[in-house]
């Protein structure tokens, strides 16, 4: 006998009184929003409904119903919420409903980010005071701002050691998952984790996140990694050499800093990397050179050096920029340890072009080499960490660790580039001139009023002390003078140490003064609707279908490109790669508009897309000059009026080339 069969059971988890509340997944400061919640009587009595709603950071904009109200069994009822967002950071939203006849109740919480519609802009300054006395620094506000947001940041950091920890924070939360930022996330962590434990630095909060932090990276990396071995920028780019090499020093960093790494996908990448070289006749530029530079230094970290190809390099070093004889003098370091000649003359090469000036000392190349993301802020640092290994006693060290400090803005660099570098090379210095002898008081104060004060010991050198006073409190007029002052701590005859400072000023441009802006890409925004898409709108029913045609322009060619197209905040993005999405929608095109051969479709360079709750973003390894558009769906879900932020596209590891389009008002109606 054959006996066959199958059976299938739904199983309902609910309650007899439900609350489902209808909001949006963000908001912008601004935003005129209709909250909903939904009601549901589950059981199989009517029941008599007291609803409930509260805010935090949105304010009610009309009395609404919170009176008693009658579900019949089985039926639901809807309740309005009208609401105006706040300038808070967030959103806090409490819906409920409670009947007292049966005992029932429910109710849910939502947080939701509160975004700014303006753009704020932060200009700063930094410092070291190496003895006792004090500094004046002028703080002076622009002729137009929103009194309402902003203020004025110092921080006192006893050593670079507590002078990284916002840098490491600001890698640790990169937004994007690229190859590039896989990498950084971790990478500099581990190597100041292992500084730390070579400095006998407790730092429990590192300690207890690294393990989970270098796991999720190298887990992303192993499967990142292509068939040949290699990584691009995204995974469906092309093996890249470059960040080959990077997500290699990656692993090779952590398996030193005793986390498993998977031997094959590090064996994997030395073959890749080694076919990746180059012989000298076929290295015929500076960035194809930097770029073997980099791959032969990677090598010898993993402890897969290539001597006999390093000694070839050397000998058109000519053809290096500074950073790329940074990483082949760091490259002989590790390959010859007895023998320093080839050493000393790329150090002398590499310091005979330092600039030096009243701020430091830092390095600058003749040219940007876009290929390896470099500027030179992230030169100087590669530099930072040459010297600190290879001649820590040299004059130029302290001053470049100086400028390097002075460059910071908002306690980071300006790209993940700039921040790992400058953290690895920090940290190289800080274990070679054993920054720890923090022993004075300091205080600081603006314009004359005191805003604080402490004392640092060797105990407390990690430590950072923020103060910060809002822009309303900051004279408009005139230069606000800020004095930072160290003295020895009371009972003592002298102080030891280094007192490092920075000091940030965030402004927020009025509205109705943020317009398009071009700095190297022009980028522009055009909502229409499916039965008129001809014509552009403005407002849109629940419901609809609008169209987001996304006009990207690059004067020149581009490299490492993102762009971010924020959705207004009542509308939603239709992702036609779900296989739960409508097939009302239709799927986003990329589209060159200034040429049509074969080589011409946007998509080919658009290597990556996402669509987020809040935003809509591109990206393109390599952007050609051109015209291209994006297009894709966004759906309108709640009634209102939504401040849209513009969007923005910049060069990533470039971030002075931007642009970024108007901003406006959405409305969504019933």
């Amino acid at each position: 006998d054959t006996l066959v069969g199958d059976d299938s059971v739904e199983i309902v988890s609910t309650k007899p009184l439900l609350v489902r509340p209808i909001a949006p997944r963000f908001f912008v400061v601004g935003d005129e929003a209709e909250l909903k919640m939904v009601v549901q009587n589950n059981s199989a009595e009517d029941l008599e409904v007291t609803p409930f709603f509260e805010a935090e950071g949105a304010e009610l904009t009309e009395t609404t119903g919170n009176a008693l109200a009658t579900i019949k069994a089985g039926d639901k009822a809807t309740f309005r919420y009208p609401v105006k967002i706040g300038d808070t950071g967030e959103a806090v939203l409490r819906f409920g409903a409670k009947s007292n006849q049966a005992g029932y109740q429910d109710a849910v919480e939502i947080t939701l980010p509160v975004y700014h519609n303006s753009t704020p802009e932060t200009v700063g300054t930094a410092g070291v005071l190496d003895e006792d006395g004090l500094r004046l620094e002028g703080v002076a506000l622009p002729q137009s701002y929103d009194p309402t947001q902003g203020g004025l940041t110092v921080k006192i950091e006893p050593s670079l050691a507590a002078g990284m920890r916002g840098s490491l924070k600001y890698l640790k939360h990169y937004p994007y998952e690229c190859t590039e930022q896989t990498v950084s996330r971790f990478l500099p962590n581990v190597v100041t984790y292992r500084a730390a434990q070579q400095l006998n630095l407790a730092n429990a909060d590192l300690n207890e996140a690294l393990p989970g932090l270098v796991s999720e990276g190298l887990q992303r990396l192993y499967a990142q990694q292509h068939i040949d071995g290699g990584w691009g920028w995204w995974s469906p780019d092309k093996s890249n050499p470059f960040l080959s090499a990077y997500a290699l020093l990656g692993m090779a960093e952590a398996e030193r800093a005793d986390f498993a790494v998977e031997q094959s996908v590090m064996e994997d990448a030395v073959d890749y990397l080694k076919k990746s070289l180059r012989k000298p006749k076929d290295v015929n530029s500076s960035w194809k050179a930097n770029w073997q530079a980099f791959i032969l230094y990677a090598l010898a970290e993993a402890g897969e050096g290539d001597l006999g190809r390093s000694v070839a390099l050397f000998d058109q070093r000519e053809k290096l920029d500074i950073f790329g004889r940074a990483y082949l003098a760091m490259t002989f370091g590790l390959l010859e340890p007895d023998n320093d000649a080839r050493v000393k003359t790329l150090l002398s090469d590499i310091t005979g072009q330092a600039i030096v000036s009243a701020t430091g000392a830092h390095w600058e190349e003749s040219q940007p080499d876009y290929y390896s993301m470099n500027t030179d802020t992230r030169s100087t640092a590669i530099v930072i960490a040459a010297l600190s290994r290879l001649d820590p006693q040299n004059p130029l060290l302290p001053n470049a660790v100086r400028w390097l400090m002075s460059v910071r803005q908002e306690d980071h660099w300006e790209t993940t580039q700039e921040a790992a570098w400058a953290i690895m090379g920090l940290t190289d210095w800080m274990v070679a001139s054993g920054e720890l002898e923090g022993d004075y008081a300091w205080k600081v104060s603006l314009n004359g009023d005191a805003l604080g004060n402490g004392e640092v010991t060797p105990q407390t050198v990690e430590d950072v002390s923020e103060i910060y006073t809002g822009v309303e409190d900051l004279l408009a007029d005139e230069i606000n003078r800020l004095v930072i002052e160290r003295a020895p701590r009371q009972g003592q005859d002298e102080s030891a140490g280094r007192l490092y400072y920075t000091a940030h000023l965030e402004y927020y441009k009025p509205v109705d003064e943020v317009k398009a802006l071009d700095r190297g890409i022009i980028v522009a925004r055009q909502y229409t609707l499916k039965d008129n898409p001809q014509e552009a709108v403005s407002q849109a029913q629940v419901g609809d279908i609008i169209t987001v045609k996304l006009t990207v322009i690059a004067p020149n060619d581009l490299h490492y490109v993102v762009i971010e197209d924020p959705f207004p905040a009542g509308a939603e993005g239709i992702d036609r790669s779900l296989a739960t999405t409508s097939v009302v929608g239709e799927r986003p095109e990329f589209e060159r508009t200034d040429r049509k051969d074969s080589w011409g479709w946007g998509w080919w360079w658009f290597s990556h897309t996402e669509l987020r709750d809040e935003k809509a973003v591109l990206f393109a390894t390599y952007l050609p000059r051109g015209t291209y558009q994006y297009t894709y769906q966004i759906r309108a879900s709640l009634p209102g009026v939504y401040n849209v932020i513009p969007p923005h596209a910049e060069e990533m590891y470039f971030p002075e080339v931007f642009g970024r389009g108007d901003g406006g008002l959405f409305s969504i109606g019933e």
